[in-house]
C-alpha cells in the first residue's frame, strides 16, 4: 500500500506545482477544437474532459453520509466528548483536488518535466452558480478561457449532435425543436453573463475568444490566448498547433462546409443558422436570449 501510495504523491506533487487552466463554454461552442489546440502546446497538458463536476457532486454526498456515521457513533459511544471529527469545506476541496490530480496522472501523455498548465475542459463549470465555488475554492485561481460562439449555430450544432448520437432526434423546424430552441438560447444568455460577472473583477485570470474570430483568425486569436498564458508563443509554434487542429486534420480529411452528420466534426462553420432558422425560429432564439445577441456584437436580424 505504502509503496502505491509514494508513487501517487510523486505524481500528484508534480501536477501540485502547476498553474491551472479550464476551458468553459456553452455546449457545441468550439471548446474542444481550443482544449486540442492548447494540448498541442508542450507547456500546457489539457487533456479534455475529467468530468470533475459529477465526481465533487458524488464526492460531496458521500462526505456527507459519512459524516453522518461519524457524529451518530461519536452520539452513542463518546457522549462526554466528540472522539471522530467531521469533513469540513477544507477537507472535501483537498481531497477532490488530491482526486483530480489522479485523474491527470491516470491520463498523462506527456513529459511533466516540461508542463507549465495543467488544464481542463467542461461545458458544465459556468452552468450553475457553482462556477464561484470552482473559482474560489476547487480550482482556485486557475486561468478561464471562455469560448463564445452565436447561439444559433450552436443550437444547430448541438441538435445535429442530439441526432447523432440517439439522445434525442429532433427535426429542426419542428415544435419539438422550437422548445430546445428557447430553452437552449435561454441558458446560453445566463452562462456567459454568469461567467462575465464572476470574472468581472479577476480579468487576470480571463479570456474571451469567438468561435467566429478563431475561423477568421487561428493563429492570431491563439497567439492573444497564449498571451494571457504567458506561455511560449514563437510564429512556427503557432503555426504548428493551428496546422495540427484545422477542421480537415480533425475531421479525417474533410474540408470545412464539407458537412458529414455522422461526424463529431460535422462541418466546422459559422453563420448556419442564417439559412437554418426560420424567421419565427429567430424571434424565438431572440426572445428567450434577452439583448445578448446585440451586446455581443451577433447580427440580431
Amino acid at each position: 500500500m505504502l509503496d502505491q501510495l509514494n508513487a501517487r504523491l510523486d505524481q500528484v506533487g508534480q501536477i501540485a506545482n502547476m498553474e491551472l487552466l479550464l476551458v468553459v463554454g456553452t455546449a457545441r461552442s468550439g471548446t474542444t477544437w481550443v482544449q486540442r489546440m492548447l494540448d498541442t502546446h508542450p507547456e500546457i497538458y489539457c487533456p479534455g474532459e475529467g468530468k470533475f463536476t459529477p465526481l465533487i457532486r458524488g464526492f460531496t454526498k458521500t462526505v456527507s453520509e459519512y459524516n453522518k456515521e461519524l457524529a451518530n457513533t461519536n452520539r452513542v459511544v463518546y457522549p462526554n466528548g466528540a472522539y471522530y471529527r467531521t469533513w469540513d469545506e477544507t477537507d472535501i476541496t483537498t481531497a477532490f483536488q488530491f482526486m483530480a490530480a489522479l485523474c491527470w496522472a491516470k491520463s498523462n501523455h506527456k513529459d511533466f518535466s516540461r508542463v507549465r498548465y495543467i488544464g481542463d475542459k467542461d461545458t458544465r463549470y459556468h452552468n450553475s452558480e457553482m462556477i464561484t465555488t470552482w473559482r474560489d475554492h476547487l480550482f482556485k485561481g486557475a486561468k478561464v478561457v471562455h469560448v463564445i460562439r452565436d447561439g444559433r449555430d450552436s443550437v444547430i450544432s448541438l441538435v445535429h449532435h442530439m441526432k447523432r448520437t440517439n439522445s434525442a432526434p429532433i427535426e429542426i423546424g419542428s415544435e419539438e425543436f422550437e422548445k430546445v430552441l428557447g430553452d437552449y438560447a435561454k441558458v446560453w444568455a445566463e452562462n456567459i453573463q454568469r461567467t462575465r460577472k464572476a470574472f468581472r473583477d479577476r480579468p487576470h485570470l480571463y479570456h474571451e475568444v469567438r468561435y467566429e474570430d478563431l475561423l477568421e483568425k487561428p493563429d492570431r486569436r491563439l497567439n492573444a490566448i497564449l498571451a494571457f498564458l504567458d506561455v511560449g508563443r514563437a510564429p512556427d509554434l503557432v503555426q504548428h498547433i493551428v496546422a495540427e487542429n484545422t477542421f480537415r486534420k480533425l475531421s479525417g480529411g474533410r474540408k470545412a462546409g464539407a458537412e458529414d452528420r455522422d461526424s463529431f466534426y460535422r462541418k466546422g462553420v459559422a453563420g448556419e443558422w442564417e439559412k437554418a432558422l426560420s424567421p419565427r425560429a429567430r424571434k424565438i432564439f431572440s426572445d428567450s436570449s434577452g439583448d445578448i445577441l446585440e451586446l455581443l456584437g451577433y447580427k440580431t436580424y
